[in-house]
């Protein structure tokens, strides 16, 4: 029954926490404080460096069956530890081998959930983990090296078991037990869950069976539905929130973290690390986003080119994918005018606000999901469109469509296991022309099918998007050296110098739209988007002057500058007195909780405009372009539309000699696009995408030490 399984991980997660156990396990005794501080910033860098890896196999052993399993974190943290040990700093040495134990032990548990249910599908359930019974450790993996082929599968070499601490990989072996033929033993082979509706206790929604052992976010999702996990399932963000009403789940860790004693006691829990064991009642709040986008008062005034040879009643659509949301805009293609706009939350969002996670899902399986979520999310728009303008369209003719590489990918169903590891590779880059049922998956209803356009991209993480966006700005004709910027969970930046285009990536992470972030949520409607502090208390402004609910992305970096004002954090980002361990207090809900601003979400604001302040500097360096010579900055997407600039300046995420020199450009990706729809030069954008240097930043030795930099206020 040899059959080796590979698994990848996803983006690791460190806890303090964990990292202070395994040291105090070592005997290696630090200040708590000293020893976070060091997790934090080591964070990137790890992050940057861990590449975890699991191979597994079923096997028979002494008249049964096993679960063989090695896991690795790759060979990319010796280099960080050896340069620590050269320096004689015992502690961060030893900090480093503790981060990627602690990484590690993260991706067991993601590991043997996969696992349980490869072995479902087999006909077994995990039944414990074994002891050693071989004669010493070396031997049993000795046994499961050779067994899972560990040198070929995961790149592991027999040296490496000279690694200390997390280094070094872990081998496991798991007894496994038959479960029950069918129609025999189903009760326990599978549980039920009740489902309530919002608050409600009485009313049953409907019921539901699942395996045992199942993660309670998975089995909910197997029936098409979709709590909010924008953390892609790594218990972070804290949105999957449901309530048990019967039945019982244990609390984890990540449950300690995300609630209160209280809340814990009356049964809240996060879905994604909620195991069944038994049957459950169970509510699920209805979480419908709807998010603020800006207007896109940017689209005016683009005419159609020399060529146009439309008559009336020709229109186009130009659409923006996002990551969190999309734009469409119905045009008239012989006169140039907006006929109307549409916006949309981005479906897959249930499957995580960020590319990472979704590509991760779509890796697990759930690539075919992610691409009907957002084929149903386009047809939806262009049907809106359409529904109010039918008098008007009389054909139909074009649609351009502009994304990220990931979105492409999954829109197009293409694999997405390139964008896993290094050297990333995408399938396509290239500008392609496809049919309507290609990009929608159905036909679009009339005899007369308009042809689709996918704009090109640049790299597997500067997609088409941003070549709309420099397309839309007019980058590539700019005299003056020209950056631009489009900062989300991945931050895409530009700089345009008199003979090159260069261009970058960095993995800001969820802060900026408002995931990791403890009363964190996207720019629905009740999100604190504006804080000012006087006289030691929080004024706050919300999304629609609606009641306070969380905050997010721009109310984010808002408190942070305002704190840092106001003189309530200092320059390592510590919030002063009992705020460090309370929170800052901003708002009131409607319930009378507080909505507080606390350390951790600091360290989050921290880590996503150290990551975006050392990609400008690092384009800047490898360019020989400096901030003086910068003519103009573009800061694009919704999420730079509202941010405040000057703040933007304060808390170090922008140079403050180039903050006059910014200008939120709003929907670029979408102008970008409609510029190609109106036919205009778009050769242009074709040369951009193609000649465009990338800078990696894995690779620039410089990165990590300005990102510890500017990790400081």
């Amino acid at each position: 029954m040899k059959d080796i399984r590979i698994l990848t991980g996803k983006r690791t997660v460190f806890s303090s926490d964990r990292v202070i156990e395994i040291l105090r396990e070592k005997q290696i005794y630090a200040q708590k404080e000293e020893v976070i501080k060091i997790v934090e910033e080591m964070r990137m860098p790890m992050q940057m460096r861990m590449h975890t890896k699991a191979a597994l196999s079923i096997a028979g052993w002494k008249q049964g069956y096993v679960l063989d399993v090695i896991l690795t974190a790759g060979n990319g943290i010796e280099s960080l530890a050896a340069k620590y040990a050269a320096g004689d700093d015992r502690l961060r040495t030893a900090v480093v081998y503790a981060m990627a134990e602690s990484g590690l032990e993260d991706f067991e548990q993601q590991v043997l959930l996969q696992a349980s249910a490869i072995c479902r599908e087999e006909g077994f359930e995990i039944a414990a983990c074994m002891p050693n019974e071989a004669a010493d450790a070396a031997l049993l993996e000795r046994e499961l090296y050779e067994r899972l082929d560990a040198g070929r599968t995961l790149g592991i070499r027999k040296t490496d078991e000279a690694k200390r601490g997390g280094g070094k990989p872990i081998y496991r072996r798991y007894k496994l037990t038959e479960t029950a033929s069918e129609g025999q033993g189903e009760e326990q082979r599978e549980h039920s869950i009740t489902l309530l509706a919002e608050e409600e206790t009485t009313h049953q929604a409907h019921t539901i069976s699942c395996a045992k052992g199942s993660s309670l976010l998975q089995a909910l999702r197997e029936q098409n539905i979709m709590p909010p996990s924008y953390c892609g399932g790594r218990g972070t963000c804290g949105k999957c929130r449901i309530t048990v009403k019967e039945g019982s789940l244990p609390v984890t860790l990540e449950d300690q973290k995300a609630f209160t004693r209280e809340e814990l006691r009356t049964g809240h829990r996060l879905a994604c690390k909620a195991v069944l064991q038994n049957d459950l009642t169970i509510c699920i709040a209805s979480a419908k986003e709807e998010f603020a986008v800006p207007q896109n008062d940017a689209l005016e005034g683009i005419q159609p080119g020399a060529d146009n040879s439309y008559q009336t009643g020709d229109y186009g659509i130009a659409i923006d994918i996002g990551t969190t949301t999309l734009a469409f805009a119905l045009a008239d293609l012989k006169t140039g005018q907006i006929q109307n706009t549409h916006t949309a939350v981005n479906s897959q969002r249930k499957f995580g606000a960020d590319v990472i996670s979704r590509i991760y899902e779509a890796e697990q399986g759930r690539q075919k999901q992610l691409q009907q979520c957002i084929r149903e999310d386009l047809w939806n728009g262009v049907e809106a469109l359409l529904e109010k303008n039918r008098e008007k369209v009389r054909k139909l003719h074009h649609i351009v469509i502009a994304a990220n590489t990931v979105m492409l990918h999954l829109l197009r169903g293409y694999s997405c296991a390139g964008f896993c590891r290094q050297p990333f590779r995408a399938v396509s880059l290239k500008k392609e022309e496809i049919t309507f049922a290609e990009a929608f998956g159905k036909p679009f209803g009339h005899s007369f099918q308009p042809k689709v356009t996918l704009l090109p991209g640049i790299s597997p993480f500067v997609g088409a998007d941003i070549t709309a966006g420099l397309f839309a700005c007019g980058i590539a004709k700019e005299e003056q050296p020209a950056l631009f910027l489009d900062l989300g969970t991945n931050g895409e930046m530009a700089l345009k110098t008199e003979k090159q285009l260069f261009v970058t990536s960095t993995a800001a992470g969820p802060a900026f739209e408002g995931g990791n972030i403890k009363w964190g949520m996207g720019s629905i409607p009740g999100a604190i988007s504006k804080v000012r502090i006087r006289n030691g208390a929080a004024e706050i402004e919300t999304i629609r002057q609606t009641p306070p609910k969380g905050i997010c992305g721009t109310g984010v970096i808002e408190a942070a500058a305002e704190l840092w004002t106001a003189g309530m954090i200092d320059h390592t980002g510590r919030l002063a007195g009992e705020y460090a361990k309370q929170g800052y207090p901003l708002a009131q809900t409607e319930s009378g909780e507080w909505i507080v601003f606390t350390q951790q979400d600091m360290r989050e604001v921290q880590m996503a405009k150290a990551a975006i302040r050392a990609g400008i500097e690092i384009l800047c360096m490898r360019s020989g372009v400096t901030h003086a010579q910068i003519g103009r900055v573009c800061l694009a997407g919704g999420f730079g539309y509202f941010l405040n600039i000057e703040k933007m300046a304060s808390v170090g995420i922008l140079p403050r000699e180039l903050a006059e020199k910014t200008t939120a450009v709003g929907n670029s990706s979408l102008r970008g696009a409609l510029m190609h729809l109106m036919e205009q030069n778009s050769s242009v954008m074709q040369k951009m995408a193609e000649e465009a240097k990338e800078i990696s930043l894995a690779d620039d030795k410089s990165f990590s030490e300005l990102y510890l930099n500017y990790m400081r206020f």
